[in-house]
């Protein structure tokens, strides 16, 4: 009977275990094969220099901040990498000091300048001089962003493991402040987000990520590696940030949006006629339109119509808090719509930039397409430079019939 016992006890003993073992391997970051996630981002070295110095050695911020991408845009180049991977392109009009010209897409440098451009830097406790930190609310609107922290001081704690697992699986990526060391390099007195970088996967134990530093700088990308082999070292996670957006994988299915100005010019002169269109196709579904105007000096207004069906001559109100262009969802069927003319009057003269996307409301936050337009005012048409041209020919003809008379009256008194 004992030995009896004792076989049944042993063998539940050994079901017991088997159990335990295999709820102990469905545990995030304990499983140490077979668990991965992956997605497939962009990757930009923040060090990258070519002929021209692009884009490492470009000046970032605003009010004379010193610093520059190829030491201090890790977080910047980290955002360049998403905002590539959601699609979203930005166009500088102006020709800026770094880049030389205008320039179109998505990189470290483009989002540099349009950051400088929209309000994106502002002024942090360590910053010399200048405003050299990133304002999160003004990056892009086609992403969001959800902040974290992680409590483990030497991993990563279970809640924040399912945050990161939850948003890698949904296909978002995450931003993340790390730290390696009992101090971040330099003098900065900074203990955690010493450097960032981009979780695109799990992989085992561990995360795949992209660090954005690449010692080689005439390389323009990134290094593709994992958490526990960071290029300065073992890395720890600190804060985190989910970014979400519209997945590539889901673009398909969206709608096509463009955004264009009447008439197709980049330059426009106080007084004219402008008329703003767009152009959507693949849709038959109500939908909030936003368009969201950012001026010369990188203020951000959303446009709006306070009456329930405006006509795109009725006048616009702008508001620094988000708001759609109308009231309700408007049923867009494919085709081009005017959805606002104005006389350029009282706009200053400079750059200034239209951000226009559809949303769908049952997922308000997450826009389903998007497009960007700019355009630069140059004051006043010289409208009096024509007469001014044809009075100057007039004195100069009248001088030159003087002449002659004079010459004619010298060449007869010879006589």
């Amino acid at each position: 009977m004992s030995r009896t016992r004792k076989g049944r006890s042993f063998k539940w003993g050994i079901v017991i275990v088997a159990a335990a073992y295999l709820v102990v391997l469905s545990l995030p970051g304990l499983a140490q094969g077979g668990e991965r996630l992956s997605l497939s981002l962009p990757s930009f070295n923040q060090a990258y220099q070519d002929a021209a110095g692009i884009w490492g050695s470009c000046q970032m911020g605003t009010g004379g901040c010193s610093d520059r991408i190829s030491t201090d845009g890790c977080l910047i180049t980290c955002f360049a990498m998403i905002l590539d991977y959601y699609g979203v392109d930005l166009f500088i009009p102006a020709a800026s000091l770094c880049t030389g010209s205008a320039r179109a897409g998505m990189d470290p440098g483009i989002l540099n300048h349009w950051l400088q451009t929209h309000g994106g830097y502002g002024r942090c406790p360590q910053d010399a001089m200048g405003n050299c930190c990133l304002e999160w609310g003004n990056l892009p609107s086609q992403v969001f962003l959800s902040f974290h922290e992680n409590q483990n001081e030497s991993g990563i704690d279970f809640a924040s493991q399912q945050i990161i697992n939850q948003a890698l699986a949904a296909g978002y990526p995450v931003v993340s402040g790390v730290h390696w060391g009992s101090q971040c390099h330099g003098n900065t007195g900074k203990t955690e987000d010493c450097h960032w970088v981009v979780i695109t996967g799990k992989l085992g134990a561990t995360y795949t990520i992209i660090d954005p530093y690449n010692r080689e700088v005439t390389s323009r990308y990134g290094v593709r590696t994992t958490l526990t082999r960071g290029v300065f070292g073992s890395y720890t996670v600190d804060r985190f940030v989910v970014v979400s957006g519209l997945a590539p994988a889901t673009s398909l299915t969206s709608p096509h949006l463009e955004v264009s100005l009447e008439p197709q010019e980049r330059w426009y002169y106080k007084g004219e006629l402008q008329r703003r269109m767009i152009y959507i196709s693949g849709c038959n579904c109500e939908l909030f339109l936003y368009a969201r105007v950012i001026d010369p000096q990188g203020k951000i207004y959303y446009a709006y119509y306070p009456t329930p069906n405006p006509g795109p001559t009725d006048l616009l109100y702008y508001s620094k808090e988000r708001h759609s262009l109308y009231e309700e969802p408007r049923r867009f069927r494919d085709g081009e719509w005017e959805w606002s003319r104005t006389v350029l009057a009282d706009e200053e003269p400079g750059t200034w930039t239209w951000e226009v996307w559809l949303e769908n409301p049952a997922r308000p936050g997450e826009p389903l397409v998007y497009d960007i337009s700019a355009y630069t005012i140059a004051g006043a048409k010289a409208t009096a430079m024509p007469q001014l041209t044809s009075g100057l020919a007039a004195v100069g003809l009248a001088l030159l019939f003087t002449v002659l008379v004079y010459v004619l009256v010298l060449a007869n008194n010879g006589r």
